[in-house]
């Protein structure tokens, strides 16, 4: 049982970004979107300083959650579908989709300075806009990593077969994501809703997913001890 345990922890990774992501909701309310008032933008910044370090740290050991489950989904997928490169390419997209967001994370902490320095508040506007709108673009590498793991698995290895139609689901709503990449003065403004619903359902994903990988290698866990006994 002991030397199943690692894997286990491992493929648990998933649930504890899912968790980690779910309580930065009570840290800090959703950032102004795009084309919100110089007003509003400052005293958001201004007033959610010290909160949004505490997001900035919650948000990235949850990104490094993902980053550990993809780690083992990829080890996992390399047996269960060789010769393919769609694990290579999850792994590769998934590194430069939470690379983003990490650097993303980072700009929180420069726009709180300005928030609390007048002279550099039309900038920290324009940088804001720019901000909400270029992290559309994560959408794009983590619609390529859901989609590339979805295509590797496999119902024989032990994954459900539900999981797949719901890898493109998330695929569908990282390209519902672009959206304000398109049309950023449209009704569906990147900084809404339409952002945080294009990472949680990435998230929510690699949760799902980590659940299933979970049930496997406990089974594996179960039946190896059995062996081991039956062996004895």
């Amino acid at each position: 049982m002991n030397t199943r345990t690692p894997n286990v922890v491992h493929a648990a990774s998933g649930i504890l970004c899912l968790l980690l992501f779910l309580s930065t909701i009570l840290v800090l309310p959703p950032i102004p979107p795009f084309g919100s008032s110089q007003a509003q933008i400052v005293e958001f910044y201004a007033t959610y300083a010290t909160r949004g370090y505490v997001y900035q740290l919650i948000a990235g050991v949850a990104l490094l959650s993902a980053l550990w489950f993809l780690g083992y989904l990829y080890t996992r997928l390399r047996r269960e579908a060789p010769g393919s490169p769609l694990p290579a390419i999850m792994l590769s997209s998934g590194t430069a989709w939470i690379t983003f967001a990490v650097v993303y994370l980072g700009m929180f902490q420069i726009f709180s300075v300005w928030a609390g320095q007048p002279e550099t508040w039309p900038i920290l506007r324009a940088f804001s806009d720019a901000y909400v709108l270029g992290f559309m673009f994560s959408a794009v590498p983590a619609a390529v990593t859901t989609a590339a793991a979805s295509m590797c698995l496999r119902r024989c290895a032990g994954w459900p077969g539900w999981l797949k139609p719901l890898g493109v689901l998330a695929v569908l709503a990282q390209v519902l994501g672009c959206v304000p990449l398109v049309a950023p003065d449209g009704p569906v403004k990147a900084g809404g809703p339409v952002t945080y619903a294009s990472v949680f359902t990435v998230v929510l994903w690699i949760c799902v997913a980590s659940i299933a990988a979970v049930r496997v290698e406990l089974t594996a866990a179960r039946r190896h001890q059995h062996e081991a006994f039956s062996q004895a």
